[in-house]
């Protein structure tokens, strides 16, 4: 009778003892269940992007780059892009200007030969006209009437001699002044060619402005990080150099998520370097357009923004990464 007894005492403890941890497990369950976690990584709010520049090609390779993680200070040389064919055309370009500016020396002084000749052959025709009128105005009298008309002949040729040789004068001057502007415009045609080419070859060499940490970008089709000798095309980010301020954590969330987030909600912001060191955040910035992520698939996500308090004590560096944790639609 009193084993009996028992056993019906120790029923009702045990059914309680069951459902409470019943109770507990469905609690943490339905706990994890409303958990979102969104990661993100720390981007700068002033920060300094290198593109890769403008090409005749539709690549252009990265001969060489910083060594991602270090500090480049203000007037490094960043990234360097290959440019061979430019300096190729750079030094012929110099070749061809060497040259034209031989030749607009050299027509100047055929020039101004060419106009000395022609102002003595003006001087000699002025002079044998002078000396063509006074035999021609002898009077038929003084000399025979052969020496007479062949005096008039003279006078006749005389004038025509200077017509031309004032002609050829003008036409001297004209055939230098053309030439030489001809050569100018070519000389000048060749320097704006050459300072385009070096325009172009120095926008090849990036320096920096800003003093900070260099971070390579990723390939946009494969999302792996760019590398010196790899190749892009034109208008592509290569790498940035954040500043040390205006930290905030930059997250892409899934649309099925976005309807959990709420601007201005605190949040706790756990960086993986620092996973026992939660920091407070708040959302900042919520887009209200959703864009595709290539690398992801093609689903939708919203960009947040979530910042938070810089004077910590944490050394938190662009680049790092991080989560926050919602529960229910609220901050953890």
């Amino acid at each position: 009778m009193k084993a009996n007894l028992k056993r019906c005492t120790l029923k009702p403890l045990c059914l309680a003892m069951l459902l409470s941890s019943s109770m507990l497990s469905a609690n943490s369950y339905a706990e994890d269940v409303q958990s979102i976690f969104i990661t993100g990584e720390i981007k700068a709010g002033d920060s300094q992007t290198f593109f890769s520049p403008q090409s005749d090609t539709w690549r252009v390779q990265i001969e060489w780059m910083l060594p991602e993680g270090e500090v480049a200070k203000p007037g490094d040389v960043v990234v360097v892009f290959e440019g061979g064919s430019i300096a190729s055309t750079i030094e012929q370009d110099e070749v061809s200007l060497n040259n034209a500016q031989d030749e607009l020396k050299r027509q100047q002084n055929k020039g101004q030969q060419a106009i000395l000749e022609a102002e003595f052959a003006l001087t000699r025709a002025e002079l044998l006209l002078e000396k063509a009128k006074i035999d021609a105005a002898v009077p038929k009298s003084h000399v025979s009437v052969f020496d007479y008309e062949e005096n008039q002949l003279k006078l006749e040729q005389a004038v025509i001699q200077k017509h031309k040789a004032k002609a050829s004068l003008a036409e001297a001057k004209t055939t230098a002044q053309v030439n030489i502007r001809k050569q100018e415009i070519e000389i000048a045609r060749l320097q704006i060619n050459l300072k385009e080419n070096r325009e172009r070859l120095n926008d090849l060499t990036h320096k920096a402005t800003n003093q900070g940490p260099i971070l390579y970008a990723n390939h946009p089709w494969y999302g792996s990080k760019l590398f010196s000798g790899a190749t892009a095309q034109p208008g592509w980010k290569i790498a940035e150099i954040p500043a040390m301020t205006g930290l905030y954590l930059e997250a892409w969330v899934h649309e099925i998520d976005y309807k959990h987030l709420t601007l201005d909600q605190s949040v706790n912001l756990t960086l993986d370097a620092y996973q026992k060191t939660p920091i407070t955040a708040k959302l900042t910035n919520l887009s209200t357009q959703p864009e595709e992520r290539k690398e992801w698939g093609k689903d939708a996500y919203y960009r947040a923004v979530f910042s938070f308090d810089e004077t910590q004590k944490l050394k938190i560096l662009p680049g790092m990464t991080g989560r926050v944790r919602l529960q229910g639609g609220q901050s953890e």
